[in-house]
């Protein structure tokens, strides 16, 4: 049995790793190839081209991946490992600016595909739902998506979210000094949000530094081993801000601490939002695209809100800063209402516990790999 996954940025390479680990283990003579970052080749699939860092945010943005996709050739090595290597499913997971390009190549060339984390139809671009259509599954995790797969007549399944069955883990030592508190700071998982948000926050780190009279330190996570140097380079450019202040870099297995460490995150919208979620972890969400983009998405946007907390609960739970709105000072004054004011920090705590309610039933990733496998082997049938 041989499935090709196809995945893109961060958090589609931790997802397709978590799937793969599961498929291996339930059938060992399974063969795994795909487009993924080196979770998934850690967990066992053959990487053809790496995909993880290509990602953006964004309308307008999202044709760049796309024209990277077929400029750099992925495309065509896709095309020619098929033909030469068969596959019996294609595993679509989030990227959508690429997957729904590879929807339509499978629905072309017969090959049957899966989409895991599809497109947040229920949020916003309700009209990519019927592209869906072809596939033999679209396995979706929020049930605001789940209603309008549905009412397109797709073939969709609820599965519940991965992150229900996250245990919060009692953190390991860190190696810098103790101080009152912890604020981590998450340039985010793709280069643009990492060119645009790190210097705010950046300058966010200093005034709070300041604020707090140095008795403050703060965790910076990288998401991904190649964007070091970028944060390097951005870090020099920003020496004086942070000269004297207490923070360090989480690189590999240490990214994750960054959630059970801090008291505070300051973060982009996206998977570390519904991670620090579920560690109950008071935060600010910040957001910036281009101004086009932002004036398009204002007329199609589901709710008003695009951090997945607020988005889940259906009102404004944490503070979400966009555009001009994310600034350093803007981000200094929201920390320091968590920090300093009990009842608020208390009280948003308490409202994101209500957040893993809403994600569905445990044991999500092995109830996800047994209907991979069951609709696999029922087209190798056929």
């Amino acid at each position: 049995m041989r499935i090709f996954i196809a995945t893109g940025e961060v958090s589609g390479d931790i997802q397709g790793a978590l799937v793969a680990k599961k498929l291996i283990e339930l059938d060992d003579s399974m063969e795994l190839v795909g487009f993924g970052g080196h979770r998934m080749h850690i967990s066992g699939v053959e990487n053809i081209y790496d995909m993880s860092t290509m990602s953006t945010m964004g309308i307008l943005e999202g044709m760049n991946p796309i024209l990277a996709f077929k400029k750099l050739g992925a495309f065509n090595k896709l095309k020619e490992y098929i033909e030469a290597n068969p596959i019996d499913m294609m595993l679509l997971v989030d990227n959508q600016g690429i997957n729904l390009l590879l929807v339509e190549y499978c629905k072309k060339n017969n090959i049957p595909c899966i989409y895991y984390f599809p497109p947040h139809v229920g949020i916003w671009g309700r009209w990519n739902a019927k592209k869906l259509r072809s596939c033999k599954s679209v396995i979706t995790q929020f049930t605001f998506d789940y209603n309008v797969y549905k009412k397109h007549n797709c073939n969709v399944m609820f599965s519940g979210h991965p992150f229900v069955d996250l245990k919060n883990v009692e953190p390991k030592p860190l190696n810098i000094p103790s101080k009152k508190y912890t604020v981590g700071v998450l340039f985010g998982s793709r280069m643009q949000e990492i060119n645009k948000l790190s210097p705010v926050f950046i300058q966010s780190m200093a005034l709070l530094n300041k604020m707090f009279s140095g008795n403050i330190r703060f965790l910076i996570p990288i998401a991904y081993p190649e964007y070091r140097k970028t944060i390097d380079s951005i870090m020099k450019k920003h020496s004086k801000l942070l000269d004297g202040l207490c923070y360090t870099l989480l690189e590999n297995d240490e990214t994750e601490s960054v959630y059970a460490h801090s008291d505070v995150i300051i973060l982009s919208s996206g998977t570390s939002s519904l991670i620090a979620s579920c560690y109950e972890k008071p935060m600010v969400i910040c957001y910036k695209i281009s101004y086009i983009t932002y004036f398009i998405a204002r007329f199609f946007v589901k709710g008003g809100f695009v951090g997945m907390p607020n988005i889940i609960l259906g009102k404004s739970v944490v503070p979400e800063l966009l555009q001009s709105d994310c600034n350093s000072d803007a981000i200094t004054d929201q920390v320091m209402h968590y920090l300093t004011d009990e009842n608020i920090y208390n009280s948003v705590k308490k409202e994101l516990a209500d957040v893993k309610k809403h994600l569905g039933d445990k044991n999500v990733i092995e109830r996800v790999a047994k209907e991979i496998i069951k609709l696999t082997k029922e087209c190798i049938k056929k």
